[in-house]
């Protein structure tokens, strides 16, 4: 009996070592995993700290990308507004050149007038005939807008008695002029501004009748 006890007692420490040992090795393998996890723990909590840093700044990105695209907005707007202006401008400029050019020309216009350098030819190479001792007038009546003095270019005729006669009323005045131009020639009258304007060409051949060609230029 005192051998089986020894024995026992052995065993008994024997496994209380091996329990110790075990013990021993499952707290350094607690502590070695726990050392671990905190690693894994601080290595998570850094990530985390990254990505919240990240996610900021993406944020702050996002507004800058926001800022910008509300200033290219403005700009555009601006832009827009002033190419608005632009053609506004450019118009109006249209319209002042357009008045420009048309202000010019009733200055050139009247300029001419001014100088007598404009003319409106009111017959042109015409044929007429009259009998012996008569003449060929024109009606209506020649009408001029302008103080001037009228042509009358007697190109050719078959007789020479032809002549050519220029009645009008105006201003108080009554003009009445006549002047003989032959087989040929050219006769010139001055002329206020009037409707009743009565030019004659005829012939004082008291035989025979006569026919002429004739071109009739006012200038004014």
């Amino acid at each position: 009996m005192s051998e089986k006890k020894v024995v026992g007692r052995n065993v008994a420490i024997g496994i209380g070592i091996i329990c110790i040992i075990l013990a021993v090795g499952l707290v350094g393998v607690i502590a070695n995993y726990t050392s671990m996890i905190n690693g894994k723990d601080n290595t998570i909590a850094s990530k985390d700290s990254q990505i919240g840093s990240l996610n900021s700044q993406i944020t702050d990105k996002d507004n800058t990308i926001s800022s910008l695209n509300s200033q290219i907005v403005t700009k555009d707007n601006t832009i827009s507004s002033l190419n608005s202006q632009i053609t506004s401008k450019d118009s109006q400029i249209s319209s002042l050149n357009s008045q420009g050019s048309s202000l010019q020309s009733q200055v050139d216009n009247l300029n001419g007038i001014v100088n007598l350098a404009k003319s409106t030819v009111w017959k042109n190479g015409e044929t007429i005939s009259q009998p012996a001792s008569s003449y060929t007038h024109w009606t209506p009546a020649f009408s001029a807008s302008y103080a001037g003095y009228v042509s009358v270019w007697v190109q050719t005729s078959t007789t020479t008695n032809t002549y050519v006669r220029v009645i009008y009323t105006a201003y108080g005045v009554n003009y009445d002029q006549q002047i003989n131009v032959g087989t040929s020639g050219t006769a010139v009258f001055p002329l206020l501004p009037c409707s009743n304007i009565d030019i004659r060409v005829g012939n004082s051949n008291l035989m025979n009748g006569a026919t002429e060609t004739v071109t009739i230029t006012y200038h004014y």
